[in-house]
């Protein structure tokens, strides 16, 4: 029994441990699109695969609020719905298009009401409702697209959430006024520092099975000796 725990230990070993990003820092500044504000409409940001030290199963997506204090006491009420995919364009190469950004693997990950109460500090954890893996080494950068509706501020202050200046990160939004109507902004090396929270793809890669299959079959030869040296 005791082989057999530490070839398991061995095995789980074997499996490279996988550290939960943070994309965008150093934290430069501060903003409020798309989730801090009364923002409708879409938005676009893009990640470079050279943030991510290797395959990731992303459950969780989180957002700062340690640059600047607003007084906030509720985050805002609204419809979020959230995409992620893979793009070939990269943080200073977004376009003007939103569709044109996405590319294989779109999926919507979440949709509903972001409300909860509020104080400077916290920070915007985004529950996935459908994981998402994302694999840096295939060469494609990763594209978040939020589709924000009927956002209010509860109590009128908006929050502002920490804001990179790395190359790491780019976006793309919509802005509107009365005399231009709506015009996509194109911000390269500008957007919210982002935290992925995840998990490695479950499957072990071929030299942890390795590993595991030696495991066995030396359990198995030492299991046939106890029974002939018992007999």
């Amino acid at each position: 029994m005791g082989f057999v725990f530490v070839l398991l230990i061995g095995v789980f070993a074997a499996v490279p441990a996988l550290a939960d990003p943070i994309v965008g820092l150093p934290a430069v500044d501060d903003n409020c699109i798309p989730f801090g504000c009364a923002y409708a409409g879409l938005y676009q940001q893009v990640y470079s695969s050279d943030a991510f030290s290797g395959p990731i199963v992303i459950k969780d997506i989180e957002f700062f609020n340690t640059e600047f204090d607003n007084f906030a006491t509720a985050m805002n009420s609204g419809t979020w719905t959230i995409s992620l995919s893979t793009t070939t364009a990269g943080p200073a190469s977004l376009g003007s298009t939103f569709a044109s950004n996405i590319g294989a693997g779109n999926t919507q990950v979440f949709s509903g009401n972001l409300s909860q109460p509020w104080a400077f500090g916290d920070t915007l954890t985004i529950s996935l409702m459908t994981p998402f893996l994302y694999n840096p080494s295939l060469n494609n950068n990763l594209l978040l697209t939020v589709d924000a509706a009927g956002v209010t501020e509860p109590d009128g202050n908006p929050i502002f959430f920490d804001r990179g200046g790395s190359s790491d990160i780019g976006r793309v939004w919509q802005f509107s006024t009365a005399s231009t109507g709506t015009v996509n902004m194109v911000d390269a090396d500008f957007g919210l520092v982002t935290g992925f929270d995840g998990v490695p793809p479950s499957v072990p890669e071929p030299g942890s099975w390795l590993l595991l299959g030696t495991g066995l079959l030396g359990l198995g030869i030492l299991i046939v000796r106890r029974k002939f040296a018992i007999q």
